[in-house]
């Protein structure tokens, strides 16, 4: 479609060069008209109905793998002092957790509606020196785009609505131990338990660089074979993002893009039951501030992202979020 515009827009242009007044005229206003006309297709796609996307790589097919380290800390109960009392070990000493992960992931689009994604997890956690690490649960959810602005004329704001759902497979260790105890569910790579995901995803662009994406998750989770049971979770993460494209054109795009991006997380849970009975210790909700960067050459790609918790309201004892951070490489085809 766009190489025939180019086609008419050329016979046109020159022919008025040998044309009469009349002539000239008319065929210098056609020429308008087809300029006109052909911006409306331009600049990445040759279909006439092209796609949104928020990033170079995001209408594409991705591989990548990412490393992420979440680290909590509790500062401890200190024991009363009062000589006439025999405490014995009735204090608590401050706890120092970091639960750390290497993830295969990739988006596989089956066409420019449907995509997939997958995402396989492998832990390495440490909670004072305590370590344990083997495979975690794999999870796939499919998508659907709901809505899409197309790119038929020209405008300043456009966006996309993905729906989708998945599942959560009990893939991943969960009856790990260690020398110096039993291991708490949460400090285990796997639940346990096969889940379900309920997805949705938002995207906006103003213009030419500005943007917005925003991701929903709702976990339902089910019992395991120990009979506990993760509470039912809720994530939203929203973002800003700015799109800076450097150094050469090339068929694809620029050559590099950097794309800087801020915003907020949230995520909540309610208390988690074992053998039916609420587990006091679980549960809560926690924001953070979340900023990074993505960098971007032709088809490769790095990323990270730092949380650091704006507020926290966790239930019962429980050690408090301090920082996360990822980061990622990845190839687009």
């Amino acid at each position: 479609m766009k190489s025939l515009i180019i086609i008419l827009l050329a016979l046109v242009i020159a022919g008025n060069v040998h044309a009469d007044d009349k002539y000239g005229e008319f065929s210098r206003y056609l020429s308008k008209e087809l300029e006109k006309q052909y911006k409306l297709f331009k600049p990445e796609c040759d279909l006439c109905a092209c796609y949104l996307g928020i990033d170079p790589s995001y209408n594409s097919s991705q591989i990548s793998l990412r490393y992420s380290s979440f680290k909590y800390y509790s500062e401890g109960i200190p024991v009363e002092s009062d000589p006439n009392v025999d405490h014995g070990d009735t204090g608590t000493d401050p706890s120092t957790e970091y639960y750390n992960r290497v993830e295969v992931t990739g988006r596989y689009y089956m066409n420019p509606s449907v995509r997939f994604l997958i995402n396989i997890p492998y832990s390495l956690n440490n909670i004072d020196g305590k370590r344990i690490k083997d495979f975690g649960d794999v999870s796939v959810i499919g998508q659907y785009q709901l809505y899409n602005t197309r790119v038929e004329a020209e405008t300043d704001f456009r966006n996309r609505v993905f729906v989708g759902g998945g599942v959560k497979a009990p893939t991943g260790a969960y009856n790990k131990s260690i020398v110096y105890g039993e291991v708490e569910p949460h400090f285990q790579p796997g639940t346990g338990s096969f889940d379900f995901l309920l997805s949705g995803t938002y995207l906006a662009r103003y213009k030419s660089n500005l943007g917005l994406s925003t991701d929903v998750i709702y976990t339902i989770n089910t019992t395991n074979s120990n009979e506990y049971r993760f509470s039912n979770r809720f994530n939203v993460t929203s973002t800003l993002f700015y799109i800076i494209n450097a150094g050469k054109r090339t068929h694809t795009g620029t050559e590099w893009t950097f794309l800087p991006h801020s915003g907020v997380y949230l995520e909540s849970a309610g208390l988690d039951t074992q053998d039916g009975v609420n587990v006091d210790d679980s549960g809560g909700s926690v924001l953070f501030a979340t900023g990074g960067i993505d960098i971007y050459y032709n088809q490769f790609d790095i990323s990270f992202t730092y949380q650091g918790p704006v507020s926290q309201s966790l239930n019962g004892d429980q050690p408090q979020n301090k920082y996360r951070f990822y980061i990622g490489a990845g190839y687009s085809f």
